[in-house]
């Protein structure tokens, strides 16, 4: 395994919660709900997201105190993470023999039967004085007389403001998910050849990152045709001469995500896959050109999307040109035509041009960039360009 930075992820969470609470501009008790914010604010991630689609945790925060909400299951896993003194109301009936360990970690345990009991319980603790509660999701019913709410997209909103500019720490984890996945993915192209299968290369993917300590996410590894398909699954299907393989990888590394695409072909490449790429590239590095703290999303976007047009491909269009990156693999801002956003010392994000037309492939390449107050510092190593693969 591949030693990642050494962060303290309590602290790190703590931080978040302070940042957060400053945002919000006024005493209130915020609740996150969502997994990336679950996430940003506890620092624990659960695999219950992996395995149950109706997993359910919580954040109920102020500035003095803190307490996670989550399936009882969950409570030393989470410990582990949050550290000595960690207050956890847990639901669903799960028998642990740890009276010895609660006592030695100052663990303290609440159990209800259902999240929404849990969450209101939460909440009634917590709240105090404060007559307003940011609330990411819905609101449980049993909530103190005469809270006032916030709307969710209000609380919402003031979780994605915080979670858009990075610390350090922050982007040390993200530096190093990106580079193990591009260690991966480059691994991978030096396999990739006539006969080998989508799913082998997949594979070799999944255990590198593995092997490294990073969870694989999505590992989108089309050839042929099918390098057409966004955002598709691994296919028996093997490599021949002249085919396009696109490898569009991410994964997470302590809650924090890559994503990293590249693209080669096997062979000589036929002269419309040159050209094609050319344009695409030609995209790719207008963005990486602009990319400034101050420059806004939309103008990023019609630089780019230009000049895959005057590079040969006066069709070229795209609903959005990238996005952020942190505890979730697309987030806060996205680099679309409407709705600019500034952009900032601090953010991460991912640019991207690419094309897809089905029953020919597609040409794609994604890198990850932290805005700085100079400039940028490019995390993604790799160049852009077609990498040719043995026939």
């Amino acid at each position: 395994m591949t030693a990642g930075p050494d962060i303290d992820l309590a602290a790190l969470a703590a931080r978040h919660r302070a940042r957060v609470l400053d945002l919000a501009g006024e005493d209130v008790l915020v609740v996150a709900t969502s997994a990336p914010n679950v996430v940003y604010c506890g620092g624990y991630r659960s695999m219950g997201y992996d395995t149950d689609p109706g997993h359910r945790m919580a954040v109920v925060f102020s500035a003095a105190a803190w307490i996670l909400v989550g399936p009882t299951a969950d409570l030393w896993a989470a410990q582990e993470v949050a550290g000595r003194g960690l207050r956890y109301f847990g639901y669903r009936r799960f028998v642990f023999d740890d009276a010895a360990a609660r006592a030695t970690t100052a663990t303290e345990v609440e159990a209800f039967a259902s999240f929404e009991e849990a969450l209101a319980a939460a909440v009634h603790a917590l709240a105090g004085g404060r007559r307003t509660v940011a609330f990411e999701g819905v609101p449980p019913h049993g909530l103190p007389a005469g809270v006032a709410v916030w709307p969710a997209p209000r609380a919402a909103a003031l979780l994605r403001r915080a979670r858009a500019i990075k610390d350090a720490d922050e982007i040390a984890l993200l530096r190093h998910a990106t580079r193990i996945t591009e260690d991966a993915l480059a691994a991978a192209l030096g396999q990739a050849r006539t006969g080998v299968s989508e799913l082998d290369l997949a594979a070799d993917i999944s255990a590198h990152m593995i092997r490294a300590g990073i969870r694989p996410g999505f590992i989108a590894v089309t050839s042929g045709p099918r390098a057409a398909f966004a955002d598709a699954h691994a296919s028996p299907r093997r490599l021949a001469p002249g085919d396009i393989l696109r490898i569009d990888i991410g994964g997470s590394f302590q809650g924090y995500w890559s994503d990293t695409a590249r693209c080669a072909v096997v062979g000589e490449p036929a002269a419309e896959i040159r050209a094609v790429d050319a344009a695409i590239v030609a995209g790719q590095r207008a963005g990486l050109a602009r990319v400034a703290p101050g420059v806004t999303s939309d103008a990023l976007f019609r630089a780019m999307v230009e000049e895959v047009r005057a590079a040969g491909l006066p069709g070229y269009g795209r609903h959005h040109v990238g996005h952020g990156l942190g505890v979730d693999s697309h987030e806060y801002p996205t680099l679309g035509p409407a709705d600019p956003v500034t952009l900032e010392p601090g953010m991460v994000i991912n640019i991207e041009a690419p094309y897809y037309r089905p029953g020919w492939g597609g040409i794609m390449y994604e890198d990850t960039l932290v805005i700085t107050d100079s400039g940028v510092d490019r995390l993604t190593r790799l160049d852009a360009g077609l990498v040719i693969l043995p026939a």
